[in-house]
């Protein structure tokens, strides 16, 4: 008699978790309700500004317990912040070795210099943020895709 030996997976798309780095109540809020309604992504921090963004992923200050606060596999960062903007955290990410971070900037700033600057400085998407909730709920989607596709390389 022959066994064959068969894996089952529990959940055949993987789950992602992100960090939100954004100054403002309302669009976390709203990105918070899209993710939460059907993604694969799972919301492990929101901080306020570049700053702590860069605490967090440093592990420094009272992000330092991996336990309470885990290593993301996305970061969602806004641009215009105080205490370090969005470039600031960019270019810092430049000098650290998180291979397998992904970054999408989520902006409110049309111009393609900006978007053009993110991509220079390493961010793997530049995202324009929206108030209408089936265009946020696209816009998950496509990120969801994003890191799936990264993580595969």
């Amino acid at each position: 008699m022959r066994l064959r030996v068969v894996r089952v997976r529990k959940n055949p798309k993987e789950t992602y978790s992100v960090l939100v780095v954004d100054d403002s109540d309302d669009d976390r809020f709203f990105l918070r309700r899209s993710i939460q309604t059907d993604s694969r992504l799972t919301i492990v921090a929101e901080v306020c500004n570049g700053e702590d963004a860069i605490a967090y992923l440093s592990g420094k200050t009272v992000f330092g317990d991996r336990e309470k606060f885990p290593f993301p596999d996305l970061m969602l960062l806004d641009l215009k912040m105080p205490r370090k903007n969005g470039y600031e955290v960019l270019q810092w990410l430049r000098t650290q070795k998180f291979e397998q971070l992904v970054v999408v900037v989520l902006s409110g700033s049309t111009l393609p210099e900006d978007a053009a600057k993110c991509r220079v400085l390493g961010a793997d998407d530049y995202k324009m943020k929206t108030a209408r909730e089936e265009e946020r709920n696209t816009l998950v989607r496509e990120i969801e895709s994003l890191v799936d596709k990264k993580r595969r390389r």
